[in-house]
């Protein structure tokens, strides 16, 4: 468990900067067009259609580490292909190039994702489970927040294309050294087993409390995706934030991260993820929009900020209870077609959520500004869109079974009377 601190620090570098505003920043240099902004965030999940792929590769070898440690090899090599992109293609395709790169490499890392929550899940205790991935979603916030400020400051400094390459080119030399420590990792023994895909994607289907779940995964990153393509480019276009200043951003968010993430997990641990999970989704739905909305027409950064806090509070409840919950709705034997079965049906929900958000950005952007908001654009539609459906999402969760879960009225209740024992009004 703390080997997987030290490897997932390496690696959060990694997917720091081969995403985000890094991606995003080389692709507004290779001359991209809306779409390409669209599709690079949401390919990645398209990808995840190789998820029942790895883990069938895992039943039947029972080996993985090894298997998880190939793939993700191949995943992060592929990067140096992007890397070296402006050497390598005409000027004209290269955007186009780089979508196809994230793609390929997105299939090889969901094929790895699959096979390590399954891996964690054996090896993390599950009264433990909770707090754990809490702190390493707090500590990987603040190595990666590290990381994009010397990148953010990087960028900055250094001219294009060669301040892409090397941010890159290093990203994958610590994904790589990542791998190794991978090779290091405990692996419980798992009986193999040769299962066919159409049975391996039958068999979750089958259990009606995991559908239940998958209906609420499904349409979770369906909304997220219709306005998360666009927050970089609202970042760096619209409100004309540089680098560094969004690097800023996604520090005073890791910061922040690292009490909520451990805090929330401990909560889950006690009261059950479901709970936790609804009010997380709820924040992100009122909270999120509506400060990027504010900071466009009143032009005030300091909304961006705020929004910074709320983000690391709002998916600090998010990340370690979705994945949680997915394990505890699987049982433990052929758990891994579970996950599996979970990151296909998300991966395809959030490609189409992420593809139709470019048409619905040109469609918002011809609509003009109402009169009494002179400054309302396409961007602030879009976001007033995702945060309706985000704020909605803990409808489909009500129906979902956990053990030992509470209500989120109890816990609430509960927080009420925390709060209030501290000598400090509710509101």
């Amino acid at each position: 468990m703390r080997l997987s601190l030290v490897e997932g620090s390496l690696v959060q570098v990694f997917l720091n900067w081969t995403s985000g505003s890094v991606l995003i920043g080389y692709l507004l240099h290779l001359g991209a067009a809306p779409w390409h902004i669209a599709l690079v965030g949401s390919v990645p999940f398209l990808a995840q259609v190789a998820s029942p792929l790895g883990a069938m590769v895992a039943e039947a070898l029972g080996r993985r580490r090894l298997v998880a440690a190939a793939l993700a090899a191949l995943c992060r090599l592929l990067w140096l292909l992007a890397a070296f992109l402006p050497q390598l293609v005409p000027a004209a395709v290269a955007p186009t190039a780089l979508v196809a790169v994230v793609f390929l490499a997105g299939c090889f890392q969901a094929a790895t994702g699959t096979v390590w929550t399954a891996w964690m899940g054996d090896v993390v205790p599950e009264d433990r489970r909770g707090r754990y991935f809490g702190l390493r979603t707090g500590v990987l916030g603040i190595v990666g927040m590290v990381a994009n400020l010397g990148a953010g400051a990087f960028l900055d400094r250094v001219d294009a294309p060669l301040s892409f390459q090397v941010v890159l080119a290093v990203g994958v030399a610590c994904a790589i050294v990542g791998v190794v420590l991978l090779l290091m990792h405990h692996d419980p023994p798992t009986e193999r087993r040769r299962v066919r895909l159409g049975e391996m994607l039958g068999q979750p289907f089958r259990d009606q409390n995991f559908r239940r779940f998958l209906r609420f995964a499904v349409y979770w990153h369906f909304v997220v995706l219709l306005g998360a393509p666009f927050v970089m480019p609202y970042f760096l276009q619209e409100l004309g934030m540089t680098f560094t200043q969004v690097a800023l951003w996604s520090s005073i968010a890791a910061v922040t991260a690292l009490f909520s993430t451990v805090l929330w997990g401990r909560v889950a641990d006690a009261t059950g993820n479901k709970a936790v999970l609804a009010i997380g989704t709820f924040l992100a739905g009122v909270a999120l929009p509506s400060t990027w909305i504010l900071a466009g027409l009143t032009g005030n950064l300091a909304f961006i900020w705020v929004s910074a806090a709320f983000d690391a509070v709002a998916w600090g409840a998010i990340g370690p209870a979705i994945f949680n919950l997915a394990l505890v709705s699987a049982p433990r034997t052929g758990r891994v077609s579970f996950v599996a079965a979970y990151s296909l049906v998300t991966g395809v929900a959030a490609f189409l959520g992420g593809t139709l958000s470019s048409p619905l950005l040109g469609w918002f952007q011809t609509l003009g500004a109402p009169s009494f908001l002179p400054g309302w654009t396409g961007y602030h539609t879009l976001f007033l869109v995702t945060a309706l459906g985000r704020a909605s999402a803990w409808v489909l969760l009500k129906p979902v079974q956990e053990e030992r879960a509470w209500r989120t009225r109890d816990l609430l209740r509960s927080a009420r009377t925390a709060w209030k024992s501290l000598g400090m009004p509710w509101r």
